[in-house]
């Protein structure tokens, strides 16, 4: 009797020694979900918005805005209308001989506030500073008249240049205002439109590449013989 509880007793033991299936770690299993979960490449460093640098004209744009149709079976570059959070822009992505490498972004701003135009610039400047730290590079030159007149042919301007530029290697951001605004404002302008500018760039300069020959300088005719 005493053999045959201790043969029982031996054989419980050995089914509870023997060796169970290790869970998966927890970085393990993290990491597969990340991979399976990565479809589009993402961060400056691999392209824009999902679009990589290098990617080849025609290729799709991952972007809710809408689509400027082109008829140029031959164009260089996509544009695209709508908003990016509280601003009406209009973004086009370029491509070189070597594909994607430029996306362009054109801020809707106002014909005649200048102070606006500042205001704008400064506000992208903060944002993108939020994100990437202080710019590289800073250039501010403002330039007008020091008071009013009364001469309507006699039409000045005031003017601001703006450039803020990231490096965010291998991508370069820039930040551009060109801002000339007659002062003061007159319903009978003599040079009518928008001639001020706020322009936002990422381009990645390792594709800056054409094989576009350099067009020869042409000579130019004296201005006697123009005019």
């Amino acid at each position: 009797m005493k053999t045959l509880f201790s043969t029982i007793i031996i054989f419980t033991l050995c089914l509870a020694q023997e060796p169970t299936a290790a869970p998966e770690p927890i970085e393990k299993v993290q990491s597969l979900d990340s991979d399976t979960t990565q479809q589009v490449p993402s961060g400056l460093d691999i392209g824009y918005k999902g679009l990589a640098w290098g990617s080849k004209p025609g290729s799709p744009i991952p972007t809710s805005l809408t689509k400027i149709d082109s008829n140029d079976s031959l164009a260089t570059s996509q544009s695209f209308n709508g908003n990016l959070g509280p601003d009406s822009v209009s973004v086009t992505y370029f491509f070189a001989d070597s594909g994607f490498w430029k996306v362009e972004i054109d801020i809707l701003i106002s014909l005649h506030e200048i102070d606006d135009h500042i205001s704008n610039f400064r506000r992208l400047e903060k944002n993108i500073s939020e994100i990437y730290g202080p710019p590289k590079r800073m250039n501010q030159q403002e330039s007008g008249p020091s008071g009013s007149y009364s001469n309507h042919l006699d039409q000045k301007f005031t003017r601001a240049f703006y450039r803020s530029t990231w490096s965010v290697t291998p991508t370069i951001i820039d930040l551009y205002l060109n801002s000339s605004v007659l002062l003061p404002a007159t319903d009978l302008p003599i040079f009518s439109g928008n001639s001020s500018t706020l322009k936002l760039v990422y381009y990645n300069p390792d594709y800056m590449h054409s094989s576009q020959p350099v067009p020869q300088a042409k000579e130019v005719q004296s201005i006697f013989e123009i005019y």
